[in-house]
């Protein structure tokens, strides 16, 4: 008896040290971890949106107060399903006010941009494209945010 306990104990070990040191799946990241990457370590998530059937892709307005820059980025969750890694229309766009709109728009197997903006003294609104093919149907959502985060 005492043989099953002491295995469950290792297995229950190894599963602890797994997730303490970072390798196992519970160190997957968040899609806003993601669009921190994508933009880079001094941006934080100022907005974002979620969008498709099922929710499965996000568009992040991102700012850096060091650069002075917005950022955006469109990304694919991890949940998606079969659009996770697969190349579908994917999109990412930011605009200033009076200005025109900066995309990144094309097939893309996790995310959209980084699309950088530096926009002092203006709002700004953000765009997100994402595609979902179905068997018999393509599906194509869009998302334009109002302008904000005047600056």
């Amino acid at each position: 008896m005492r043989r099953p306990i002491a295995r469950a104990a290792a297995i229950a070990a190894a599963a602890f040290a797994l997730l303490v040191t970072g390798t196992g799946v519970a160190s997957a990241s968040t899609p806003a971890q993601k669009a921190v990457s994508a933009c880079g370590s001094s941006y934080y998530v100022q907005r974002q949106y979620s969008l498709g059937l099922g929710q499965n892709v996000t568009v992040f307005l991102l700012y850096s107060s060091s650069t002075g820059n917005n950022c955006v980025v469109t990304v694919k969750h991890e949940n998606a399903g079969a659009y996770y890694g697969t190349a579908t229309g994917l999109g990412a766009g930011i605009q200033a006010e009076g200005g025109s709109m900066k995309k990144d728009d094309d097939d893309y197997k996790y995310y959209a941009g980084p699309v950088y903006l530096n926009a002092p003294g203006k709002c700004v609104r953000f765009w997100a494209h994402y595609q979902e093919i179905g068997a018999s149907s393509i599906r194509d959502w869009y998302h334009t945010s109002t302008y904000s985060n005047c600056g």
